[in-house]
């Protein structure tokens, strides 16, 4: 395949991704993202719908965009949530290239889909780009039993294993982590009156963490650590919002408690022991 058609075929992924997962493709991604013409980004989608999906975009001039037809279903894709998340990140950082297509020298581990469905995507990212309230049907592992949340989301959140939305919950009164794949129904928009994220303190204020070595591990296993990690002077300090700490602390399989760093082979770094305290706060609990 030649460059100029392997670019033609990114950009029709993300309009099939963008259009499937967010329910809305404004011309504006395509040109911000890939650095094109509004003429060029109107010519793709127009391929995308005459030559690969036919009559599954309409343009809907109340929100100025493209939005899915009913029984919308991807034709490029394969309708997994990963591959949105690898389309976002591609386009943040301009490596769509590498995130959406691998070659024959170059390979992944794909992580479980985690069974998110696009209707509950779009009307939380709708709830966040609108400042708006949504009524769900939740559960929890604290709370099996499925029952009516409303909550007010203003950030979709990737963590690494699962997806999750940041969201003041009306039910609790303060601002709580919800799984998308723990959402059982397409949510309603509601009338709530939404409080701002800027109340969001936990996602407002950041904590910095200092990570290390294993003490169980070698002097030889802590050089080749520090060498992973590109930990200067032994340690690595990571600045977060406190919000997101304990994801972080799971995406390095970093130990974080006195249990954990007894297993130095299932955690080869740890949080500095000062660091345990001030981080215990922030720590995941069974309340969402």
């Amino acid at each position: 395949m030649s460059i100029e058609k392997h670019e033609v075929l990114l950009r029709l992924k993300a309009i099939e991704l963008l259009s499937y997962w967010e329910g809305r493709l404004v011309t504006n991604q395509l040109m911000d993202g890939f650095g094109i013409s509004r003429q060029q980004a109107s010519t793709d989608i127009k391929r995308y719908i005459v030559n690969h999906n036919p009559d599954s975009l309409v343009h809907d001039p109340a929100v100025k965009a493209y939005v899915p037809r009913p029984g919308f279903r991807p034709v490029l894709t394969k309708g997994h949530i990963n591959e949105y998340l690898d389309m976002v990140s591609g386009l943040a950082s301009d490596s769509m290239a590498i995130t959406l297509e691998t070659t024959i020298n170059l390979a992944s581990v794909q992580l479980p889909d985690r069974t998110v469905r696009p209707e509950v995507v779009r009307e939380v990212l709708k709830a966040c780009r609108n400042t708006g309230s949504i009524k769900i049907l939740y559960a929890s592992m604290s709370n099996p039993v499925w029952s009516e949340r409303v909550i007010s989301p203003h950030t979709l959140i990737y963590s690494g294993f699962r997806w999750h939305v940041r969201a003041y919950c009306h039910k609790n009164q303060d601002f709580r982590d919800f799984l998308l794949s723990r959402i059982d129904r397409t949510p309603q928009q509601t009338d709530q009156t939404v409080p701002s994220s800027l109340e969001d303190n936990q996602w407002q204020e950041t904590i910095t963490l200092t990570l290390i070595p294993n003490n169980k591990l070698e002097d030889g296993q802590k050089a080749l650590v520090e060498k992973d990690y590109g930990m200067p002077d032994g340690r690595l300090q990571l600045t977060v919002r406190k919000a997101l700490a304990h994801y972080t602390l799971q995406r390095y399989q970093a130990a974080i408690t006195r249990d954990d760093a007894n297993d130095e082979f299932k955690h080869p770094i740890q949080l500095l022991e000062s660091d345990l305290k001030k981080i215990s706060p922030y720590l995941f609990s069974a309340n969402a």
